[in-house]
């Protein structure tokens, strides 16, 4: 069986698809991709169980042409062809890949011992914009827990309520929370999508995409009408996120963001990553000091402030990390009396807030 098809037609799907195919030792098959090439359609398809995705091409041929083969080697073969023709001869169990002077030959395995591609049961379907999915996952993703132990923790929480999505990830220590008007309704009850779901999202949809969700019991199916992915959702009740808003924090600064990150990027100078830095308000004035075992660092920051003086520690990390996701030009903070809760937030946005606990010493 020989086939001609442009490089550009698989390159862009491989890319995408590939790293879902990874190499395990007990199942060494889901390294691969199935492509299949037909006269009605034509997919690459990739499964490692948890993601599976489907990538439709605009390829056809008068026979049924279907074959598995290494996904990252199939990647990396195409990556350094050039955009002209390749051809393909399928020969027993060897794909012969030619480019001009180039050539190589695979071996592929039965396409019938890869995992079958299946569809979800979908209770119903909802609709959003390719560039509000990849903001929600932006903003929030980064505050889930990294700790397997802690599993409904590592997912990002998605709930849609008339014409509003809202998402939720948090890690215990701290919180990060987007709401994102819609249009029409959507109107669905919360599922938790896993972390490595969100990353393959991030790759695989574009701004400009119209993605469809079908959310069935236990999994959840992206569209875009070009690519498909389906993936399991984690199973459990996530904490109640609104309980966590604290109502009655009443001392209030607000910061330049640019001046707080480069604040934050001085002190840093002497603590590692995820040490404390301690941030007090008062008198209009924001105090940023850390020590280490090499020495200490202090930073003063006019800020406005109403409300009493306070003092907290918090990782350095999660602030540097909330102002980074936090798009206006100063960021407020909501404090408590004591330490607590504490809301950071941009100037005039309520839509988008960071929660983080400070750390008691």
């Amino acid at each position: 069986m020989y086939i001609t098809v442009r490089k550009n037609i698989l390159y862009e799907p491989v890319t995408k698809l590939a790293p879902i195919s990874e190499k395990r030792s007990t199942m060494p098959i889901l390294s691969n991709l199935f492509i299949s090439f037909g006269k009605d359609k034509s997919f690459i398809y990739a499964n490692d169980l948890d993601i599976m995705a489907v990538a439709y091409i605009d390829f056809y041929v008068d026979e049924d042409i279907r074959m598995l083969i290494n996904g990252r080697r199939f990647y990396e073969i195409l990556r350094e062809m050039n955009d002209d023709d390749i051809e393909m001869e399928l020969i027993e169990n060897t794909l012969k890949i030619k480019q001009k002077r180039t050539e190589y030959l695979l071996s592929i395995q039965d396409p019938n011992d890869f995992p079958d591609l299946t569809d979800i049961e979908e209770s119903h379907e909802v609709k959003l914009d390719g560039e509000i999915l990849l903001e929600l996952i932006d903003k929030v993703s980064f505050a889930t827990s990294e700790d397997e132990t802690r599993y409904l923790l590592t997912g990002m929480y998605l709930e849609g309520k008339d014409n509003k999505v809202t998402a939720v990830g948090t890690d215990g220590f701290r919180m990060a929370l987007l709401t994102r008007e819609t249009e029409g309704t959507f109107d669905f009850e919360g599922i938790i999508i896993p972390k490595k779901t969100l990353q393959e999202l991030k790759r695989i949809i574009d701004e400009k995409d119209k993605v469809s969700l079908y959310i069935g019991e236990n999994n959840i199916k992206f569209s875009t009408g070009r690519i498909m992915l389906i993936s399991k959702l984690l199973e459990g009740k996530f904490p109640d996120f609104k309980n966590v808003l604290p109502e009655k924090n009443s001392n209030i600064g607000t910061i330049d963001k640019k001046l707080f990150q480069k604040g934050l990027k001085k002190i840093s100078a002497i603590v590692d990553k995820y040490e404390l830095v301690n941030l007090s308000m008062y008198n209009n004035i924001m105090e940023l000091k850390a020590e280490s075992d090499i020495g200490s660092a202090k930073e003063l920051i006019e800020i406005e402030f109403e409300g009493k003086d306070i003092s907290m520690n918090f990782n350095i990390n999660y602030l540097m990390e909330m102002a980074t996701h936090t798009d206006q030009d100063m960021i407020v903070i909501k404090a408590p009396d004591k330490p607590g809760a504490t809301i950071f937030m941009g100037k005039d946005d309520d839509t988008y807030k960071n929660v983080i606990m400070p750390v008691k010493l």
